[in-house]
């Protein structure tokens, strides 16, 4: 593999991880890219959208614009130079920031935070500390936030970005007039693809992500959900024989509440069990009398029923046993569940339209964002690093703030366990092992099984079509017995595989997730307008050597 196809490949792979490379990240890979020798076309296009990417995401950093607009003017993208123009103009007439301490963005309280905003003339200092409060998801404090920035002269430069903000608060109407009054850029109209989605205006989608792209091409995430919209796409409407399992543990009121709101979901025919797994916070009857009050449809049509065991014998042990009802052995889909996750209304038709898309697929799982302000709680996972008795996997939400990046499907290495569907036939087909009971009580047990999906020759699939609000971050505030103990079920988890096995999942994974992008390029370059489609045709022939590798 060629130097030039070697750069490409891991700049849109490292993309395609984070959406977005940060302002810091993006512009120390354009200043490799563009310090190559020779220079080639494709290397200059790619350096250029990056510095590009960090101009928009950073829009008061005087140095990164003056950066833009001198490498704009040697390798001209007019849709960025009248964005420069403006940025220019309004960043001229910016105060100049005080001398006020900095807060420690990692531990400055949310009303500490706004204070600094308060006392901050200048948005250049602003502005970090609005990511702040978006990253820790303080709801109130954001929308404060922006509409400190929003009323400065200069603010709406970041108008597309805040806009983000003010809809991951569940403000899609402040997010719309964010739009109407900000300075147009590319996050604007992915924001206004993702508004029309809401309203099922999928042609309106389109028009906004081709706009997107015309405005900056490089954007694989983009080019993923275009393709997804340019499919007709399979009809999968949930029969009989598709089953939805749940276990739970002591927490009847929030299984409840998540119950309730499944019953609110197109469903289609599918039943629904449910295993007590030892409950001692109320008696069984209870139980079922809570669950059943708030899911009508499912309990007057016979399709929900009741497992109750008498211990609790943990996540693995409670899978298997659920997996072992001959109900549910007979199913063609079942779906696993958390007792803490409130779902779209689609998520069951979108994830059984994936699995038909993708005929490798053994299981699917979703976005998982945080109550309150919908930060991304997890997304995929994939090595980060491994070896004999060593196992490192990259971060479950590599960026927290959600904007659009992680909204299309993907085969990865592993998803979050809270939300699965799993196809039986090729489960069974390819003889991936039951939940492994040496992970009770729970940690690890989900990524370990979908290891051996890949290991048994399936793949796993990301479908962040489905946003899951999953009510209780496992990632946050643990006891040290439970980190303990997910340390632990990793030490036991390393040592199931050995390094050529390890080996083998990692390129299968990589080669699977290049092969999808390709597919997904080819299915939207006939489409493309200039300069888009310019550019997605010079890289795709080093995309394609790459996958080769």
């Amino acid at each position: 593999m060629t130097n030039a196809a070697r750069l490409v490949s891991r700049l849109v792979e490292r993309t395609r991880a984070s959406g977005y490379l940060a302002p810091d990240h993006a512009l120390a890979a354009a200043g490799t890219l563009l310090e190559a020798r020779p220079l080639t076309p494709v290397l200059a296009a790619l350096g250029s959208a990056l510095i590009r990417h960090a101009a928009i995401f950073d829009p008061f950093d005087r140095d990164t614009l003056r950066l833009a607009r001198d490498v704009n003017h040697s390798l001209g993208h007019p849709p960025m130079g009248e964005w420069l123009d403006r940025a220019h103009q309004l960043t001229d007439a910016e105060p100049v920031p005080e001398n006020i301490d900095l807060p420690d963005m990692q531990a400055a309280s949310p009303d500490a935070l706004i204070a600094y905003m308060q006392a901050q003339p200048a948005n250049a200092c602003r502005y970090p500390a609005l990511l702040a409060l978006w990253r820790l998801g303080a709801r109130g404090q954001l929308l404060r936030a922006v509409e400190i920035m929003a009323a400065s002269p200069s603010g709406l430069l970041a108008g597309p970005v805040l806009a983000w903000g003010a809809y991951g608060a569940g403000e899609p109407l402040l997010a719309r007039m964010l739009l109407d009054e900000s300075v147009p850029a590319f996050p604007g109209l992915n924001l206004r693809a993702r508004l029309a989605l809401d309203q099922g205006d999928m042609a309106a989608a389109r028009q906004h992500l081709a706009a997107s792209l015309d405005a900056e091409p490089f954007q694989p995430a983009v080019i993923e959900q275009l393709a997804e919209l340019a499919e007709s796409g399979p009809t999968a409407h949930p029969g009989p024989d598709t089953r939805i399992c749940l276990y739970s543990w002591n927490k009847p009121d929030m299984l409840a509440q998540t119950v309730a709101a499944l019953d609110r979901t197109d469903l289609g025919e599918a039943r629904m069990t449910i295993l007590n797994n030892g409950t001692t916070a109320c008696q069984p009857d209870e139980l079922e009398r809570r669950v059943r009050t708030g899911a009508q449809r499912l309990a007057q049509t016979g399709r929900l029923e009741f497992v109750h065991l008498p211990v609790n014998v943990g996540a693995p042990a409670a899978r298997n046993w659920l997996l072992s009802l001959p109900q549910v052995r007979e199913a063609r889909l079942v779906a696993f569940l958390d007792d803490d996750v409130l779902l779209p209304p689609h998520w069951l038709t979108r994830f059984a339209a994936t699995l038909v898309r993708h005929p490798e697929g053994v299981a699917v799982g979703a976005k998982c964002v945080n109550q309150g302000v919908r930060t991304i709680q997890y997304a995929f996972r994939t090595f980060h690093e491994i070896g004999e008795r060593k196992i490192r996997l990259t971060p479950n939400a590599p960026t927290l703030m959600d904007l659009g990046q992680f909204d299309a499907a993907r085969p990865c290495l592993t998803v979050m366990g809270c939300c699965h569907l799993f196809a039986m036939e090729r489960l069974r087909r390819l003889r991936v092992p039951d939940f492994d009971v040496r992970f009770s009580p729970s940690q690890v047990d989900d990524i370990e099984h979908d290891l051996q999906i890949w290991k048994a020759g399936g793949q796993v699939l990301y479908d962040g079509g489905v946003e899951v609000v999953h009510l209780q971050d496992t990632g946050s505030a643990r006891t040290r017995a439970s980190l303990a103990q997910a340390y632990a079920n990793h030490y036991k988890m390393e040592h199931k595989f050995d390094h050529s096995e390890l080996a083998r999942m990692d390129r299968a994974v990589i080669r699977a997730d290049r092969l999808h992008f390709l597919r997904a390029l080819d299915a939207v370059l006939p489409v493309l307008n200039s300069p888009a489609g310019t550019f997605w045709r010079m890289v795709r022939p080093l995309l394609l050597e790459a996958l080769g590798e």
